[in-house]
């Protein structure tokens, strides 16, 4: 495909259906860019696209001179960011403005997916009418994120589309669908008139039409996979990839999950909870007012944390007790109603990665600068810190879960599998140097280095060493030589805490499965 504008070199590797290469299509159209397009058959991957992302082999992936990047919101990011000049600007000036961009942009991926799931793979028409209950509940929330993020105007982006346009504009295609197979009108205007308001003047946009799939080979498309989905469960048969999209669903007993990222899940995991309390942090430099809200043992708050002492920033810290939020929690963070939550001179900032990212574009000049300079290194940090949040923590879960030996031995396989995978990211990234970041720590420490206290925790609890120095030497160094910052020891929580919190929730766990099971037997007799 060839556009208006552009003079670099740019081949985007997508497939038609996808909603997610279809953002990229989107952000490359608003910004007038030419670029080579390459359809890809995901059931005969191209050489090009498994050299292009090895890690997750899949679509889309923008080649810019060469170079790969890969993931939907990575890839509109890093447009918006090597031509600032070229068509409208995806993402907001204010750095505020920014972070509550990607938080709505997070949470597109995360809820609005999920709540198709039971639609799209509902056996039962309750389970049917669950999914459109949760689709309707999504829709609502993102009308109230319309009327914050367009204040007043036509678009999430304001007067034009903007990154949260972008990234919801990817999935218009499948809501028209969905509403042609299933009669299920998401954005109604009785419902919700701004997003109803909104679709109509999205379909309606040139750059928009010149790449937006046809809705009737999309109909086809979803009913084919009905059709086979339904063939398939009467041979009873797995059919859980034959629908048109996908989900991870994790669930958790004990770590604390800050819902972020990652991206595709349907479940919320269940939060640590402990005895709490409130006290202060003070910390040399730093100006503004800043208040972070968190909870000792959360590897997300802890990321907030880190990112303040690399920075060398003053804030307040106040302890959450999950089991009896703050109303300051519950209306800074009305959405997800978790931990951690930054709040700068009075505006509340959530959700991990987009906190450490609005530290470091805020106070660029405090500490370390912690994301790349150059766009592509950013891209790639960003995509590993994306990466950590998605395949790392799913295979704790998979150990804390395991009720037999043969099911901690996978988990057990499956994390030794994605630390092999970090490796490499550390030393693709580091260039030979200490960190992720090179000399000094960088974002993709910041984000790993959150889940540093519980590697150490689950060493001794479950005798796992993820970070063995035998299979994976770069990161066995890297954690010696992270355990011994000065900034980290600063915010790091007691290890002997946490073994302590996890063995408690183990026997609880074990105890529950006890009871559950003389239960059954009970019932058998």
């Amino acid at each position: 495909m060839t556009m208006a504008g552009g003079g670099d070199e740019l081949k985007l590797l997508g497939m038609w259906a996808s909603p997610f290469a279809l953002r990229a299509k989107l952000a490359l159209s608003f910004k007038g860019l030419s670029y080579d397009y390459v359809e890809e058959d995901l059931k005969n991957k191209s050489e090009l696209l498994l050299s292009s992302n090895p890690v997750h082999k899949k679509v889309p992936v923008l080649i810019h001179n060469g170079k790969p990047i890969c993931e939907s919101q990575v890839i509109v990011q890093y447009i918006d960011e090597v031509f600032p000049d070229a068509g409208v600007t995806l993402l907001p000036a204010d750095p505020h403005d920014r972070a509550v961009a990607r938080f709505w942009a997070s949470y597109i991926d995360e809820k609005l997916l999920g709540a198709w799931i039971p639609v799209f793979r509902g056996k039962t028409e309750e389970e049917k009418a669950e999914g459109v209950k949760q689709t309707f509940a999504v829709a609502e929330t993102l009308e109230g994120a319309l009327s914050e993020c367009s204040k007043g105007k036509p678009f999430f982006g304001g007067d034009t589309v903007g990154y949260v346009d972008v990234v919801l504009g990817g999935f218009v295609a499948w809501v028209h669908a969905i509403e042609e197979v299933f009669g299920l009108n998401q954005f109604d205007a009785a419902k919700t008139p701004l997003l109803a308001a909104w679709l109509e003047r999205f379909d309606e946009l040139d750059a928009g039409k010149e790449v937006m799939p046809d809705i009737g080979r999309l109909v086809e498309l979803e009913k084919m996979r009905q059709a086979q989905a339904q063939a398939a469960r009467v041979n009873t048969a797995d059919c859980s990839h034959r629908n048109g999209l996908y989900i991870y669903v994790l669930a958790s007993e004990f770590l604390p999950k800050e819902e972020s990222i990652e991206q595709k899940r349907s479940q919320k995991l269940q939060s640590l909870r402990d005895v709490c309390e409130e006290h202060s942090i003070a910390m040399a430099g730093g100006g503004d007012e800043l208040k972070l809200l968190g909870m000792w043992a959360s590897p997300f708050a802890l990321r907030a944390k880190l990112a303040l002492s690399f920075k060398g920033l003053s804030y307040d810290y106040v302890e959450e007790d999950f089991k009896n939020k703050s109303d300051l929690l519950l209306s800074s963070n009305p959405v997800h109603k978790k931990v951690p939550v930054l709040i700068h001179n009075g505006k509340p900032i959530c959700e991990s990665q987009v906190i450490v990212q609005y530290i470091d574009e805020v106070f660029p000049d405090a500490g370390v600068t912690l994301l790349p300079a150059d766009p592509h290194d950013r891209a790639v940090a960003r995509f590993w810190a994306a990466y950590i949040d998605e395949k790392l923590f799913s295979a704790w879960i998979l150990v804390f879960r395991s009720k037999t030996e043969e099911e901690k031995a996978e988990a057990v396989k499956q994390t030794f599998a994605v630390v092999e995978k970090l490796e490499g990211a550390l030393s693709e990234c580091s260039k030979g140097k200490p960190f992720f970041g090179g000399d000094t720590v960088g974002y993709v420490d910041v984000v790993l280095g959150g889940f540093v206290a519980w590697v150490h925790a689950i060493e001794e609890v479950f005798g796992l060493n993820q970070f063995d120095a035998a299979k994976t030497p770069l990161l066995a160094a890297w954690l010696e030589r992270f355990d011994e910052l000065d900034a980290v020891k600063e915010v790091m929580p007691d290890i002997g805490r946490l073994v302590e919190l996890a063995k408690m929730r183990q026997a609880q766990a074990a105890a529950a499965a006890a009871a559950v099971a003389a239960a059954a037997a009970g019932e058998a007799n």
